[in-house]
């Protein structure tokens, strides 16, 4: 016992600092310091890039091309050889728009020198062709709600981390505020536990006086001194207590000063006059639960993957048409010149067809997306039903410690009179040391149920709003 009390007192000694602490600080530093708010940021700063990820699934593309060749062949025509150097070139911007469409503007050209063949009008020429070709899907992957399937899909997504880390920060909260009021608690219990030893070490020091008088046998300092023992044990265990609070909160907080010791300047609020209504409190649950909003917003994203992959299923069905000019001439320029006037030009018009036979692997994941779909949506509805549960929970809890304030408060009162009266009669000896002692001791615990009580209000407060969805503004953090 006497190195406990050694080390407690060392403890108190090595943190002399004190840290008075507001309700609002507490929350303050553990938002700003708590891992787990830390990592739901992270998680949401990936999914918003994966927004950004698909959307890149529409920028274009543009692509340069430049190579350089020489052959050297017999020829079956004539008794020289077919020397041939060339440089070709190429330039394109392609991509896809959100309604499917597929495009391409291509430029290409070349510089060929057959300096072998004495026939040819040109040597060097300088052959070009512009070309423009489209795309455009007629059933598979048809319009812009279905390319923009996987967009719509990550912000769903996005939506759905960004509610969670909400409903994480409301966790954190809540889990604050109530190790707030457990400290808040522990050195109200602790001041119970001090006010209970002093009465003992009173009542001892009166027993030995009135034993030293002769009006007290002196086998009743045996029962007052195990009582003041007694006493002095569970205020040490009190003291620990408080430490124990203050390590909760300093975790919470994610704090590095482990030694100051920490003081809430706030106290519990005052119970509410009238009593939350039920229908009330289920209608702003529902409305501003983060986690069952979070649950909806991943039930939309794979509404979106199943609607998605139902198109997917779909025969691929396209046009493709392409148009282009093509020039020569005695240089670069020459040739992109007379590409542009339009003399020689080329165009397609057509359809694709591609039918995949069995086509199980795109209908296995429509059918895996649509029950997908099917186990959100219970999973919304077991929330549902879960929210439900904890907003009932929490008005009774709520409503159980308001009432628990008002007993205690009585019994409070009723105990500390009686004290009153039974240290009277202890004195005028109608009394025995054995009720003094049991007096004492139920007044200490009135004292400490009387905190319990309000403590327990504040912390079924903070619950009933973390029920309801309430503990943060929409949006806060």
């Amino acid at each position: 016992m006497l190195f406990f009390v050694l080390a407690l007192a060392a403890n108190a000694a090595h943190g002399q600092d004190v840290l008075e602490l507001t309700l609002g600080e507490a929350v303050g530093a553990a938002l700003s310091r708590n891992l787990s708010v830390e990592e739901e940021a992270i998680l949401r700063k990936s999914a918003e890039a994966a927004i950004l990820e698909a959307k890149g699934e529409f920028d274009p593309t543009l692509g340069a091309e430049i190579s350089a060749t020489k052959t050297k062949e017999a020829s079956v025509t004539s008794f020289v050889s077919s020397d041939q150097e060339m440089v070709n070139y190429g330039a394109s911007l392609g991509g896809k728009l959100k309604t499917g469409t597929a495009y391409e503007l291509a430029i290409e050209g070349a510089k060929v020198d057959r300096s072998a063949n004495p026939f040819l009008l040109i040597n060097p020429y300088y052959p070009s062709d512009i070309v423009i070709t489209i795309t455009q899907p007629l059933l598979k992957g048809l319009g812009v709600k279905v390319q923009e399937s996987r967009i719509r899909a990550a912000e769903a997504e996005s939506e759905a981390a960004r509610l969670r880390a909400e409903h994480r920060a409301m966790g954190v909260v809540a889990e604050t505020v109530s190790a707030y009021w457990e400290l808040y608690f522990a050195r109200a219990n602790l001041d119970a536990a001090e006010i209970s030893l002093r009465l003992a070490e009173s009542t001892l020091e009166a027993v030995n006086a009135r034993i030293e008088a002769g009006t007290l046998a002196p086998v009743e300092v045996f029962k007052a001194e195990a009582e003041a023992a007694i006493r002095e044990e569970k205020f040490l265990g009190a003291r620990k207590a408080v430490f124990d609070a203050e390590d909760a909160l300093r975790a919470i907080m994610n704090t590095t000063d482990w030694y100051a010791e920490i003081v809430p300047v706030e106290v519990p609020p005052e119970p509410t006059p009238e009593a939350p209504v039920l229908e009330g409190l289920l209608t702003d649950a529902f409305e501003n639960r983060r986690d069952l909003k979070q649950a909806r917003s991943e039930q939309k994203s794979q509404e979106i993957l199943r609607d998605y992959y139902k198109n997917q299923s779909l025969p691929e069905l396209d046009i493709i048409g392409s148009a282009g000019t093509s020039g020569l001439g005695s240089s670069y320029g020459d040739a992109l010149e007379s590409a542009g006037e339009g003399d020689f030009y080329s165009w397609r018009v057509g359809l694709a067809l591609e039918i995949p036979l069995g086509n199980r692997a795109l209908k296995g994941r429509y059918l895996r997306a649509k029950h997908d779909v099917e186990l959100a949506s219970l999973r919304v509805k077991a929330l549902r039903q879960e929210v439900t549960v904890e907003v009932r929970e929490a008005l009774r809890a709520l409503l159980l410690a308001k009432e628990s304030i008002r007993a205690s408060g009585r019994t409070k009162v009723a105990s500390e009179k009686r004290l009153e009266a039974e240290e009277e009669r202890f004195r005028l000896g109608m009394a025995t040391l054995n009720d003094v002692l049991r007096f004492q001791q139920e007044y200490a615990d009135a004292l400490s149920s009387e905190k319990r009580a309000i403590t327990d209000y504040a912390g079924a407060s903070v619950m009933l709003r973390r029920a309801t969805g309430t503990l943060l503004p929409p949006g806060g953090h």
